[in-house]
């Protein structure tokens, strides 16, 4: 399956991140957000390697802020690479022919510097909606969730769009009100309250640009609109996930790196 991944954030809650914890750029401020490293590698190349694991090694990155970023990195990733056309005009497909990334084909749209997630789909519509099934990421965050079950799930329950469904970071606690009052009745790890947030995993059809409208985010309308006709599953997940929002969080997931706890790199187990 193809894999679109949104790669045109600026990661401004990352930017007092050192700029040796980035690709490239000598600011932190001016690294697109995938572009932040984690152990010594963008979190997209994880992303990527994960996806590549479970097979799915045709890529569709949605760039914008600092789009050459990105581009550059792409192309710095083999020496043998061979440009072909795509089904965006003027916009080549690399086919990595070396190495561990053989037979990696990606694919990078200028989709934007300002556009939200669901117009950066827009600009890439070409390209997948030739696809039964395609797979699509915030870029964002890390998880070893069952791919293939994921996708199973997402085929047999013949939504449109299915999207990975975790529990909210620890950090955050809800507070529940006594009925009329400000009086706090309870507070709680979120985590514990059986609440479930949208993780920016998702596995789509492109029966999901029939109901997207220009300047729609992907998840606010759209994802409505499949909701309440009954045609968005969600894939619960309790194992591993950890968005790299903040600051925090990538030394959260640089921790997990350099101490070999890192659950997400499920190729390391490969023979």
């Amino acid at each position: 399956m193809k894999v679109v991944l949104f790669c045109g954030g600026q990661g401004q809650r990352l930017r007092d991140v050192s700029a040796e914890g980035t690709y490239r750029p000598k600011r932190a401020s001016d690294a697109p957000k995938p572009m932040h490293l984690i152990g010594g590698q963008p979190i997209l190349w994880h992303l990527m390697k994960w996806y590549a694991w479970h097979g799915h090694t045709d890529f569709v990155l949605c760039v914008g802020f600092r789009a050459e970023v990105v581009r550059a990195w792409v192309l710095s990733l083999s020496d043998q690479v061979v440009s072909e056309p795509s089904a965006v005009p003027g916009v080549p497909t690399h086919h990595f022919r070396s190495g561990d990334l053989s037979d990696w084909r990606v694919t990078v749209v200028d989709s934007g510097l300002d556009a939200n997630i669901g117009d950066r789909l827009q600009a890439v519509r070409d390209i997948v909606v030739g696809e039964e099934y395609f797979l699509a990421n915030y870029a964002d965050g890390l998880s070893d969730v069952p791919l293939p079950t994921m996708i199973d799930e997402a085929v047999a329950s013949g939504a449109v769009a299915t999207l990975l469904a975790v529990p909210p970071p620890e950090s955050l606690h809800a507070v529940e009100l006594s009925t009329g009052s400000s009086q706090v009745d309870r507070i709680a790890p979120m985590a514990n309250q059986g609440v479930l947030i949208n993780a920016g995993f998702f596995v789509l059809t492109p029966a999901l640009f029939d109901v997207m409208n220009p300047g729609d985010e992907l998840v606010d309308a759209p994802f409505a609109r499949l909701a309440e006709a009954g045609r968005l599953h969600a894939h619960p997940y309790k194992g591993f996930w950890r968005a790299m929002d903040t600051a925090k969080d990538r030394m959260i997931l640089e921790e997990l790196w350099y101490t070999e706890s890192r659950p997400w790199a499920v190729w390391e187990d490969a023979p």
